[in-house]
């Protein structure tokens, strides 16, 4: 009489968990970066038609410790951290900072949530190096999913 062989599930589970590990340890991996943005994300573009004719286009996300908001704006075609959100009132106004549009000077931008409009902000004038011509006039914006 022939016997059959027993499957033996216990290393078939062992095996399968130890996979699944594996796999969650490699994507993880992938999200180390604490300033990244993830796909896709809810953001709002404004142009600047008048003086500087640039595009501008943001998203807010939350830090690694999901504790404060953080700015980032597509600079050069890839989506840059820019800095943290000041000030926010629901449903009336957002306050963030832009450490990468000026070096020197302090520059901020507030949107108006009920019109709509962005206006750019000099907290304070540092050394005076830079011109303050590439700076846009207020702008209204358009709130979408941006994909890149």
């Amino acid at each position: 009489m022939m016997k059959m062989k027993k499957i033996n599930f216990k290393f078939i589970y062992i095996t399968f968990y130890f996979l699944l590990i594996f796999f969650n340890l490699i994507n993880s991996s992938k999200n180390v970066s604490a300033n990244e943005v993830k796909l896709p994300n809810f953001g709002f573009i404004c142009e600047d038609l008048k003086k500087t004719k640039s595009k501008f286009e943001f998203i807010f996300s939350r830090n690694t410790n999901d504790t404060e908001d953080i700015v980032f704006r597509r600079i050069d075609g890839k989506f840059e951290y820019i800095g943290n959100v000041l000030a926010k009132k629901s449903g009336s106004y957002v306050l963030w900072e832009d450490k990468i549009f000026f070096r020197t000077t302090d520059f901020a931008w507030i949107l108006d949530k009920v019109t709509s409009i962005l206006s750019p902000i000099i907290l304070s004038v540092g050394n005076k190096l830079e011109s303050f011509e590439k700076i846009p006039e207020k702008m209204t914006c358009n709130s979408r999913s941006i994909y890149y």
